[in-house]
């Protein structure tokens, strides 16, 4: 069974954004996903091209590396929508950036299996930090938020966790676990939005959305 709704709301924003270029600047199939089950059907998907190169420890808090991090491919995406022909004249850029955070320290995408059972049992009977930062850009208007959900990871036992490596789950996800997939059996615990875990807080940016429809009298 999908973890998505069939149908959407048929909302005034909708109508709104149905005549305007809307771009996701992320390949992520879930974020993707995430959009449309929330009734954001037409869209176009532009990744960024600017590599992630941002230091965690450069910066004061978690939450302003990952803000950082996302409104970097939000304008990087818009610029580059404005200036080449061969991509959609955006109205909209939507960009986000999810990060998973223990002890302070941001867990990136693992490098390798041995990399990945490192920081799964760093996890394994602890609560972590997800956070995922979101930017919008529309010409003048430019919105942005963070959204914070803690995941508590029940004891993982070495042979969980080598199998969960075997099937190449964690490889391509930060904190080396997707919510959306088997690692759900890992998780006693959640305070928060799911969807932030997942990778796009649905009622923050709904909120946006409808702000941004509203301020510029769409």
């Amino acid at each position: 069974m999908s973890q998505f709704s069939k149908k959407s709301l048929d909302l005034p924003v909708w109508k709104a954004l149905k005549n305007k270029t809307v771009v996701l600047a992320s390949q992520s199939p879930r974020r993707k996903e995430i959009l449309q089950a929330m009734g954001l059907t037409d869209f176009q998907i532009v990744p960024t091209l600017k590599p992630d190169e941002n230091d965690p420890t450069s910066y004061k808090t978690t939450e302003d590396y990952v803000l950082d991090t996302a409104r970097m491919k939000a304008l990087e995406v818009w610029e580059r929508c404005q200036t080449d022909e061969s991509l959609p004249n955006a109205d909209v850029v939507i960009a986000a950036d999810t990060i998973v955070v223990y002890n302070n320290q941001v867990l990136e995408k693992p490098k390798d299996a041995a990399d990945a059972q490192r920081v799964l049992r760093l996890l394994s009977g602890h609560t972590h930090e997800a956070l995922t930062a979101v930017h919008l850009v529309a010409q003048d208007l430019h919105y942005h938020f963070v959204t914070r959900t803690f995941v508590t990871f029940a004891d993982l036992d070495d042979t969980t966790i080598q199998e969960y490596i075997r099937a190449g789950e964690p490889f391509d996800k930060a904190g080396s676990y997707g919510i959306q997939g088997a690692a759900a059996l890992f998780i006693s615990k959640i305070d928060g939005d799911y969807w932030n875990v997942v990778g796009l807080p649905q009622q923050p940016l709904f909120q946006q959305l409808v702000r941004l429809v509203q301020e510029k009298q769409w």
